[in-house]
Protein backbone atom coordinates (compact mmCIF):
# COMPACT_ATOMS: atom_id res chain seq x y z
CA UNK A 1 0.00 0.00 0.00
CA UNK A 2 0.95 3.34 -0.75
CA UNK A 3 2.35 5.52 1.88
CA UNK A 4 0.74 9.30 1.44
CA UNK A 5 3.01 11.81 2.47
CA UNK A 6 1.77 15.03 4.91
CA UNK A 7 3.07 17.38 1.60
CA UNK A 8 0.36 14.96 -0.83
CA UNK A 9 -2.58 15.86 1.58
CA UNK A 10 -1.62 19.75 1.90
CA UNK A 11 -1.43 19.79 -1.72
CA UNK A 12 -5.12 18.14 -1.70
CA UNK A 13 -6.53 21.15 0.23
CA UNK A 14 -4.53 23.69 -1.60
CA UNK A 15 -5.87 22.37 -4.94
CA UNK A 16 -9.51 22.32 -3.32
CA UNK A 17 -9.18 25.73 -2.36
CA UNK A 18 -7.73 27.56 -5.53
CA UNK A 19 -10.86 25.52 -7.05
CA UNK A 20 -12.76 26.90 -4.54
CA UNK A 21 -11.76 30.26 -5.94
CA UNK A 22 -12.53 29.72 -9.74
CA UNK A 23 -15.19 27.55 -9.73
CA UNK A 24 -18.78 27.65 -8.43
CA UNK A 25 -19.58 24.44 -6.54
CA UNK A 26 -22.90 24.75 -6.18
CA UNK A 27 -23.64 24.34 -9.81
CA UNK A 28 -23.58 21.10 -11.42
CA UNK A 29 -19.97 19.90 -11.62
CA UNK A 30 -20.04 19.39 -15.77
CA UNK A 31 -20.37 23.42 -15.62
CA UNK A 32 -16.81 23.66 -13.87
CA UNK A 33 -14.61 20.21 -14.07
CA UNK A 34 -12.97 21.98 -16.68
CA UNK A 35 -11.67 25.00 -14.83
CA UNK A 36 -10.98 22.69 -11.97
CA UNK A 37 -8.77 20.60 -14.27
CA UNK A 38 -6.97 23.78 -15.22
CA UNK A 39 -6.76 24.67 -11.85
CA UNK A 40 -5.22 20.92 -10.61
CA UNK A 41 -2.97 21.68 -13.23
CA UNK A 42 -0.79 24.48 -11.83
CA UNK A 43 -0.32 21.94 -8.93
CA UNK A 44 0.35 18.91 -10.09
CA UNK A 45 1.95 19.51 -13.75
CA UNK A 46 5.46 19.66 -11.88
CA UNK A 47 5.24 17.15 -9.63
CA UNK A 48 7.71 14.13 -10.68
CA UNK A 49 6.46 10.38 -10.60
CA UNK A 50 6.08 9.53 -6.56
CA UNK A 51 4.62 13.24 -5.64
CA UNK A 52 2.33 12.62 -8.96
CA UNK A 53 1.30 9.14 -7.67
CA UNK A 54 0.57 10.12 -3.93
CA UNK A 55 -1.19 13.25 -4.62
CA UNK A 56 -3.54 11.52 -6.71
CA UNK A 57 -4.25 8.79 -4.02
CA UNK A 58 -5.07 11.47 -1.78
CA UNK A 59 -7.23 12.95 -4.29
CA UNK A 60 -8.81 9.87 -4.42
CA UNK A 61 -9.33 9.86 -0.84
CA UNK A 62 -11.03 13.24 -1.04
CA UNK A 63 -13.44 12.33 -3.53
CA UNK A 64 -14.75 9.36 -2.05
CA UNK A 65 -14.58 10.87 1.56
CA UNK A 66 -16.68 13.49 -0.05
CA UNK A 67 -19.17 11.54 -1.78
CA UNK A 68 -20.69 10.62 1.43
CA UNK A 69 -22.02 14.12 1.71
CA UNK A 70 -21.42 15.82 -1.36
CA UNK A 71 -21.88 14.34 -4.29
CA UNK A 72 -21.28 17.01 -7.11
CA UNK A 73 -18.26 18.15 -5.56
CA UNK A 74 -17.00 14.70 -5.72
CA UNK A 75 -18.21 14.26 -9.06
CA UNK A 76 -16.81 17.29 -9.98
CA UNK A 77 -13.12 16.41 -8.53
CA UNK A 78 -13.01 12.94 -10.21
CA UNK A 79 -13.89 14.23 -13.54
CA UNK A 80 -11.75 17.11 -13.38
CA UNK A 81 -8.81 14.71 -12.25
CA UNK A 82 -9.33 12.61 -15.32
CA UNK A 83 -9.47 15.41 -17.71
CA UNK A 84 -6.25 16.79 -16.45
CA UNK A 85 -4.69 13.74 -16.76
CA UNK A 86 -5.89 12.76 -19.97
CA UNK A 87 -5.15 16.25 -21.48
CA UNK A 88 -1.67 16.10 -19.53
CA UNK A 89 -0.93 12.37 -21.44
CA UNK A 90 -2.29 14.05 -24.83
CA UNK A 91 0.19 17.21 -24.39
CA UNK A 92 2.99 15.19 -23.20
CA UNK A 93 2.60 12.45 -26.80
CA UNK A 94 2.23 15.69 -28.67
CA UNK A 95 4.56 18.44 -27.67
CA UNK A 96 7.49 16.62 -25.63
CA UNK A 97 7.35 12.88 -26.39
CA UNK A 98 9.07 13.50 -30.25
CA UNK A 99 11.50 16.00 -28.75
CA UNK A 100 12.75 14.10 -26.31
CA UNK A 101 12.92 10.83 -28.77
CA UNK A 102 15.02 12.88 -31.34
CA UNK A 103 17.42 14.07 -28.86
CA UNK A 104 18.52 10.90 -27.32
CA UNK A 105 22.42 9.44 -28.08
CA UNK A 106 21.80 6.17 -29.70
CA UNK A 107 22.97 4.27 -26.60
CA UNK A 108 20.00 6.34 -24.87
CA UNK A 109 16.70 4.36 -24.38
CA UNK A 110 13.38 6.45 -24.26
CA UNK A 111 12.07 4.21 -21.88
CA UNK A 112 14.47 5.64 -19.25
CA UNK A 113 13.69 9.30 -19.63
CA UNK A 114 11.71 11.07 -17.27
CA UNK A 115 9.06 11.91 -19.93
CA UNK A 116 8.48 8.38 -20.27
CA UNK A 117 8.07 7.71 -16.53
CA UNK A 118 6.03 10.47 -16.05
CA UNK A 119 3.65 9.02 -18.77
CA UNK A 120 3.71 5.44 -17.18
CA UNK A 121 3.14 7.03 -13.56
CA UNK A 122 0.01 8.94 -15.36
CA UNK A 123 -1.36 5.99 -17.49
CA UNK A 124 -1.59 4.07 -14.40
CA UNK A 125 -3.37 6.49 -12.54
CA UNK A 126 -5.60 7.48 -15.43
CA UNK A 127 -7.05 3.27 -14.55
CA UNK A 128 -6.99 4.19 -11.13
CA UNK A 129 -9.20 7.63 -11.24
CA UNK A 130 -11.53 5.58 -14.10
CA UNK A 131 -12.01 3.11 -11.04
CA UNK A 132 -13.39 5.25 -8.22
CA UNK A 133 -16.79 4.07 -8.07
CA UNK A 134 -19.18 6.94 -6.50
CA UNK A 135 -22.56 7.58 -7.45
CA UNK A 136 -22.61 5.50 -10.00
Amino acid sequence: MLKISDESYERVQDIIEDMSYCCEFEDDYDQWEDIAASSMASFLDDLDGEQLEMTVAALEEYIIDKADNDLNMAMGVKTALARYIRERIEYLDIHVVPDVKMNLDEDDIYEDTDVARIINVLTAMQTKVEKIQIGE
